[in-house]
């Protein structure tokens, strides 16, 4: 029963070894009072006079610590907090001058003084006790929250990956239905491509980044696989200059580049007679892409789940996130590059 009550208001072992190691502090200064009761009521009254000294102040930092502050932090009243401590000081003098006479055996002055010496003591007992547990509560209070909060963004972030894995399969099957009616030899060769792109994705599937070097060799593969698909109705030229060997090093989100590809083919028209360029550029900490604004002449209808997933993702994983402007007929898209640790 005990155990289930101190569970219930979150008293962890670690703060009742501060309470013992607060009472071992207190005690050489007590000491002197604690002999001359000894020696006037003998042994077995002082071991219980100790006993309820230490009891005493125990209760009143509980009462502080776990009651009184939680209360006054949930309501933000001063008032009723104060009146609640000062009635907790003045009844706890009251139980020990009662319970003092018991133990000694004697009739000891219960007057305005005597009670308010006993408060004093208490309070000068207590105070940094409570003081030193309350600062404990919160810490710990901010670790379970920072716990919780990691638990929470690494449950969302895998359900996010989760929710991107049938998207991108989705949309490559239908790629290479297409094909299969074509060209049986350009669909055994996009088959290949494909299989290398998902070899990729099941290496990193549980990478929350990867390195900008290797996701530009994934969205190599990627762009050979829609040129399968589209021939030149979209230009890839400004990727040629992004090699493994001129780009910074630095990591990015797995399928980052290939989401926001796939976002503008998705919207835009591309015409082998005018290709939609699409630009590519690394500049000030960003991997920009950059399209004209080409409505398709029969929309698709869009979950709207590629860049509003994506920039969950990089706020579950960083302080930065998309930058996303759309100005002068053209849609831009920064992704964040983040810094190797």
């Amino acid at each position: 029963m005990l155990q289930n009550w101190l569970k219930k208001q979150q008293i962890s072992p670690s703060d009742i070894g501060i309470l013992l190691l607060c009472a071992m502090f207190v005690f050489p200064f007590e000491f002197s009072g604690f002999a001359r009761f000894f020696a006037q009521n003998g042994w077995l009254r002082g071991v219980f006079y100790v006993l309820f000294y230490y009891l005493s102040v125990f209760l009143v930092v509980v009462g502080t610590v776990y009651f009184i502050l939680p209360y006054y932090l949930k309501h933000k009243k001063i008032l009723p907090v104060t009146f609640i401590l000062l009635g907790l000081l003045v009844v706890d003098a009251f139980l020990s001058k009662y319970i003092q006479q018991f133990i000694c055996g004697c009739q000891l002055t219960i007057n305005y003084n005597t009670l308010s010496n006993e408060m004093q003591y208490t309070v000068m007992i207590a105070a940094p006790v409570s003081m030193v547990l309350f600062i404990k509560k919160i810490l710990d209070s901010q670790n379970r929250f920072l716990a919780s909060e990691k638990e929470k963004k690494e449950a969302e972030l895998k359900l996010l990956k989760q929710q991107l894995d049938p998207h991108f399969l989705f949309n490559n099957l239908n790629v290479l239905g297409v094909l299969i009616q074509k060209d049986a030899a350009a669909a055994h060769e996009y088959l290949q491509c494909f299989s290398n792109l998902y070899r990729y994705l099941i290496r990193h599937k549980d990478a929350d980044v990867v390195f900008l070097e290797e996701e530009l060799q994934f969205v190599e593969d990627y762009i050979f696989l829609l040129k399968q698909r589209f021939g030149m109705a979209y230009n890839f030229d400004a990727f040629k200059g992004l090699t493994s060997q001129n780009v910074p090093h630095c990591l990015i989100l797995p399928s980052a580049i290939q989401t926001l590809i796939e976002n503008i083919m998705k919207h835009n028209q591309g015409e082998q007679s005018d290709p939609l360029p699409i630009f590519a550029t690394i500049t000030a900490g960003y991997f920009v892409i950059k399209n004209e604004i080409r409505p398709k002449y029969d929309p698709i209808n869009s979950t709207k789940t590629g860049l509003k997933n994506l920039q969950t993702r990089y706020q579950l994983l960083s302080d930065k996130s998309l930058v996303i402007n759309e100005l002068d007929g053209f849609f831009e898209v920064k992704i964040p590059l983040l810094d190797v640790v």
